[in-house]
């Protein structure tokens, strides 16, 4: 195999980006919405790779390619988390200029044209094409990259209106830091018109501070000041402020297939993932569909549990950033959010060596399915009793699941751990 050219960064390359619209409040409130569930969505499709890759103690791999596949993993987890942090930057973003956090996406596959039609997100295990894509979608503004082979959207149509009103028109953006480039322009421009007081009218306890969650950029937003430096450090995270930055996710996916073209082309047979499916659901779609029916009783017991896990990981963002929460409050939920994101992983491991369909090849991954309605749950002592009835119901799964795969024994002890320290705060 070659190695990929480098980046073409000459004139010709800059991408033309579509023009900024800038409207009024519901706007900036329908960018940042489109912008939490670009992050979202980045997110899931970043763990989709992460839980397809093997354990690196796997028999197969040489010791070389064991410690590039445990980098590989500790490399993707922290973009996640980076992404996780870009999430809550956002939300504490929407609260101070008065709205609620967003916390809804649609399920993968993504339909076409509900984001500009360049971006396809999907999920997909570890592979060169994935990665070529995850480089696509994280590239500097003015970067020309190929897609991965397979993800290419070809002849979409813009998103375009005749007529910008008052509703939120769709802003087309042909990288994500252009979505960003908007929310700044206008923020900018709505500061001007109703001046910084009148703006950011959300309350600072609506918020999640640095307090309670210590992740770079996060932290209580007041002023357009304080807006625009969190703008900056999405931005310098993901695509980075130049094709030089080194520790930009946008480079870190660059490193890691760089050194996947050298490992394989060393050893032909060298399979750092497992054969998992691409855009699992658990619905039977239509015969000509993308997506793939898991069919597996078995894998879709363990699926379900997973993705409840998932959702009640949602929900408790959601509580966490319920209106004028107390510091103790938002530090409950988010530690609850936390101990179910470990469960998550142990969940995805177990079905990454499930068969997806009986009998088949190729095996199962979660689906990130989400809730119809992720609207806060009733506050104090009522979501209490409903995130334990949620808990309790987990935990009797798990042990329907445990006599078939004894690792969920596991599982049972993280979900019991996580009940246990959510009722003691």
């Amino acid at each position: 195999m070659d190695l990929r050219t480098e980046p073409d960064l000459t004139e010709a390359a800059v991408e033309t980006e579509p023009p900024i619209l800038v409207g009024n409040r519901e706007q900036l409130f329908h960018l940042l919405a489109e912008a939490s569930e670009i992050e979202h969505a980045l997110m899931c499709s970043y763990l989709y790779a992460l839980f397809s890759l093997k354990p690196a103690a796997d028999p197969s791999f040489s010791h070389e390619e064991s410690t590039a596949v445990a980098r590989w993993r500790e490399t993707i987890r922290s973009v996640v988390i980076e992404e996780m942090g870009h999430l809550v930057i956002v939300s504490n973003l929407t609260a101070a200029l008065g709205g609620r956090p967003h916390f809804n996406r649609p399920n993968f596959p993504v339909t076409s044209g509900y984001f500009p039609s360049v971006l396809s997100l999907r999920l997909t295990p570890f592979s060169l094409e994935t990665l070529d894509h995850f480089i696509f979608l994280e590239r500097p503004l003015g970067v020309e990259v190929p897609d991965g082979e397979g993800f290419e959207v070809r002849d979409a149509p813009p998103r375009e209106q005749v007529f910008h009103g008052l509703m939120p028109g769709a802003q087309d953006y042909a990288t994500v830091s252009h979505l960003y480039e908007a929310i700044r322009a206008n923020l900018i421009g709505l500061a001007r018109l109703l001046g910084e007081a009148h703006l950011f009218i959300g309350a600072a306890a609506s918020q999640m501070g640095a307090n309670v969650i210590k992740m770079k950029g996060v932290r209580e937003i007041s002023t357009l000041e304080d807006a625009l430096k969190s703008i900056d450090i999405i931005v310098e995270q993901g695509e980075g402020a130049s094709v030089a930055c080194d520790d930009c996710h946008y480079s870190r996916f660059v490193a890691i297939r760089d050194e996947f073209l050298e490992l394989s082309a060393r050893n032909e047979k060298f399979r750092p993932a497992y054969p998992m499916v691409s855009n699992p659901v658990t619905r039977r779609p239509e015969a000509s569909d993308e997506r793939v029916y898991i069919s597996n009783p078995e894998a879709a017991q363990v699926l379900d549990f997973g993705n409840a896990t998932y959702n009640l990981l949602l929900r408790a963002l959601v509580q966490a950033f319920c209106q004028n929460r107390s510091d103790a409050t938002q530090e409950r939920f988010m530690t609850l959010a936390l101990g179910l994101m470990h469960v998550l992983s142990s969940v995805a491991q177990t079905l990454a060596s499930i068969p997806a369909t009986e009998g088949g090849r190729l095996t199962a991954g979660l689906t990130f399915t989400t809730l119809r309605g992720l609207e806060p749950l009733a506050t104090g002592e009522v979501e209490t009793i409903l995130i334990q009835e949620r808990l309790l119901l987990l935990i009797a799964a798990t042990r329907d699941i445990c006599p078939r795969h004894p690792a969920f024994a596991a599982v049972l002890t993280q979900i019991q751990n996580v009940l246990e320290g959510f009722c003691r705060r």
